[in-house]
């Protein structure tokens, strides 16, 4: 059974265009295939001038296995079609991926390697520890403290930007330092702990403010607006006395004064 794709969806969000050069195209020591992904990366590329997705990712889109995109990357990055820049975390592990085509006919906002803008952390199969070395860069980074509990790769924090905005992306920081601090927890990914839950109660929060704006706002206006019948203004003044006779001749008497 044939997966249905929404195509326009698809597109929007990877790029519009394709791009296989002539380099690539005429290299008859690539597979077909191989040419499709280096196709992929750069419609993947276009925002950022660089591309994150996993194997299994890519796989996905090529349908095959993704130790087959291994192959088919280690093929790309022989021919020097491709760059790519492994980031590791304290421990050594891969965190995260960039792949950068380096054989386009038009310029990428990748001056290899480019620092992070919006990336997706991407823990990368234990393959690519054991191919070639060639066109391949990686360095080591640590985290940031963004709160007084809350640890983030600076990466991390640009994505949490980037989806979340910068307003809310700072309440679920404090709501996770507040939370970390009251409870004398640790989480291994503070990262994946605010998409996991702490957004969630954000947006919770928010809601919840959000009505009681309403309500107050909903009866202020229902205050301002009330309308009255005809006859309340008048039976208004039924109910006060009328003036004693006295009283009328003294208040002519303090007119005459």
């Amino acid at each position: 059974m044939i997966r249905e794709v929404d195509t326009e969806n698809e597109v929007n969000r990877i790029g519009y265009f394709a791009v296989i050069p002539a380099t690539v195209l005429f290299n008859n020591s690539l597979k077909p295939n191989e040419k499709l992904l280096y196709a992929l990366i750069t419609a993947l590329s276009n925002k950022e001038g660089y591309c994150y997705a996993s194997n299994k990712y890519l796989g996905e889109k090529l349908g095959v296995d993704p130790k087959t995109i291994t192959s088919w990357l280690a093929d790309l990055r022989k021919f020097n079609y491709i760059m790519v820049d492994l980031i590791r975390n304290e421990n050594k592990e891969i965190i995260q991926r960039k792949i950068y085509p380096h054989d386009v006919p038009y310029p990428l906002n990748n001056v290899y390697p480019s620092p992070s803008k919006n990336v997706e952390a991407t823990h990368q199969i234990s393959e690519d520890n054991n191919i070639n070395n060639k066109n391949i860069n990686t360095h080591t980074v640590t985290k940031k403290k963004y709160s007084e509990n809350v640890y983030l790769y600076d990466f991390e924090y640009k994505e949490l930007i980037n989806i979340y905005g910068e307003n809310k992306t700072y309440k679920c920081i404090e709501e996770l330092s507040l939370y970390k601090k009251s409870k004398g927890v640790e989480y291994k990914s503070d990262f994946a702990t605010i998409k996991r839950w702490v957004i969630a109660r954000v947006e919770e929060l928010e809601q919840r403010q959000e009505k009681q704006k309403n309500k107050k706002r909903k009866s202020k206006c229902n205050f301002e607006q009330r309308e009255y019948p005809p006859e309340f203004f008048e039976g208004l003044y039924e109910n006060i006395p009328s003036p004693t006779s006295n009283e009328s001749e003294e208040s002519e008497m303090d007119l005459d004064m």
